[in-house]
């Protein structure tokens, strides 16, 4: 699957999540902040950076797939990981709302993550 068509799915993932947040009642006025869309497209562009690193790594040796593979979760984890101890520190406002946004999203876009890896890996083509 192409770097293009990997980003442009991660980014409408990310917008179907922004715009169900404010449908979500106990989420809304989180949702209405302007950290929200931070998150949602924020973990978005990781995502296609990162696959973009292990589409190259496809490209070459099983061993390089699995390290850019295992290295890119590593990536994902320690990012969400830092963003929820870091927003939980500073005392931001809505700050339960705040961590299940971000589990959501990390959630979402690593089970498109995995898709599409296991797409690219096996020579499927995109439609």
């Amino acid at each position: 699957m192409k770097t293009l068509v990997f980003a442009g799915v991660s980014f409408a993932l990310s917008a179907v999540l922004f715009f169900a947040g404010p449908w979500i009642p106990a989420f809304r006025e989180f949702a209405e902040s302007g950290v929200w869309p931070a998150v949602a497209f924020g973990y978005a562009a990781l995502s296609v950076g990162l696959y973009a690193w292990t589409a190259r790594a496809m490209a070459g040796s099983p061993r390089a797939m699995v390290n850019a593979l295992n290295g890119s979760t590593t990536v994902k984890m320690l990012a969400v990981l830092t963003a929820v101890t870091s927003y939980l520190l500073a005392g931001g406002a809505f700050r339960v709302q705040f961590a299940l946004g971000l589990f959501a999203v990390f959630a979402v876009h690593s089970v498109w993550f995995v898709a599409a890896a296991l797409r690219t890996s096996t020579g499927e083509k995109s439609s």
